[in-house]
């Protein structure tokens, strides 16, 4: 029998199956799709510039020690599997900054400054200097300062998704792809199989990883968890040469230059339930907002189009703990937009809290009960 079925075979699952990999328990991953094919591979793999501290929320030490993670996953990963993930310290620019509406983790200059990341602030000489073909509108920096977090990273999703399944196999780890999930049988307080279009499976703990799709698994449980689709919708430029070395902030929009010259553009937040397409509208104000910051961007090629859905909880953090009245069904999700990011210490309290393990960082914060609507009924 599993140690552990984690249903998701997203980040966030294929990251906790990893975890629990690397400490010799034997997990199996039940993906209802591809692995690593929703919004995992949707996102732009930003890796924001964070640092670990006691004095921290919860939220804030997550994010902490994601950061420290990705750095040595990215290492670890490479020498396993021979995929180099993309993983490089880039740096991002922010112009115009402000708070996104259910996002817990907040990069304006103040906040970004209280939680001891290193910020360097920017006139027309420096940041010139630093991305020559960034355009400045006159006045702009009157309106609220430009600034710049050296310490922020980048990751490619898809390869570092690949390389995570592979290194799951590689270490014995069962990846089952479409298999969606039919039932749970219950014996009093325990889980005990999962029932899928591909077969039914028995383990010791589940784990409830699916992102935006794991309200419809702890519904089946009594637990009414309120996580939903929030839509994001992208696009792929196709430079000649490699226009920007930084990310580029711009409100809730961005600019995320790949080393090969393609430069991502993203993104927009829509609560349009499961609808999952692109429209030429929002690819149109993508496409305006990436051509007035970076004139030079007129001229690329479009290479491609896309949206996904990110899981977002009412409060804009993810739920990570025990499903209400089971000893071993857990849940993780309702990461909104920072699934990818803090995938990695996700995984590690996931495996303390299945171990009954000390955890690394507080987690009240992160409990199903904290929504007033997440009830068992």
């Amino acid at each position: 029998m599993n140690d552990c079925a984690v249903i998701g075979g997203g980040a966030v699952g294929l990251s906790i199956a990893y975890e629990l990999s690397r400490h010799g328990l034997n997990p199996l991953v039940i993906e209802r799709g591809q692995c690593g094919q929703e919004a995992s591979w949707a996102g732009g793999g930003i890796l924001p510039a964070a640092v670990f501290r006691e004095q921290d929320t919860a939220y804030e030490k997550l994010a902490g020690l994601s950061a420290d993670l990705h750095r040595q996953w990215a290492e670890d990963l490479k020498s396993e599997t021979g995929i180099d993930n993309g993983y490089h310290r880039c740096g991002e620019i922010f112009f115009k900054h402000h708070e996104i509406d259910g996002d817990p983790l907040s990069r304006g200059l103040l906040r970004v400054q209280d939680r001891g990341v290193r910020v360097e602030l920017l006139d027309d000489s420096t940041l010139s200097e630093l991305e020559p073909n960034i355009a400045l509108e006159q006045g702009e920096q009157d309106d609220l300062p430009i600034f710049y977090t050296p310490d922020s990273a980048q990751i490619r999703n898809p390869r570092h998704l690949q390389a995570l399944k592979i290194a799951c196999e590689q270490r014995g780890v069962q990846v089952i792809e479409h298999a969606e999930v039919d039932a749970f049988e219950v014996e009093g307080e325990r889980v005990a199989t999962v029932h899928t279009t591909a077969g039914s499976f028995s383990a010791e703990h589940f784990c409830l990883a699916a992102g935006a799709w794991t309200t419809q698994l702890t519904q089946q449980l009594g637990c009414a968890m309120p996580v939903k689709p929030i839509r994001g919708q992208m696009a792929l430029l196709q430079t000649e040469e490699q226009l920007l070395q930084t990310v580029v902030h711009q409100g809730g929009h961005y600019l995320i230059p790949r080393l090969d010259g393609r430069v991502l553009v993203g993104s927009t937040l829509e609560d349009v339930g499961f609808e999952k397409k692109t429209t030429l509208f929002a690819i149109e104000q993508l496409l305006q907002f990436a051509q007035t910051r970076v004139p030079r961007l007129r001229d690329a090629a479009v290479e491609s189009c896309w949206a996904g859905f990110r899981p977002a909880s009412p409060d804009g953090y993810p739920f990570i703990d025990a499903v209400p009245g089971f000893a071993n069904a857990w849940v993780a999700a309702g990461h909104y937009r920072w699934g990818l990011f803090l995938s990695p210490g996700t995984a590690v309290l996931m495996r303390q809290l299945i171990q009954r393990e000390d955890t690394v960082l507080p987690y009240d914060d992160f409990r199903i009960g904290r929504i007033a609507e997440s009830i068992v009924q």
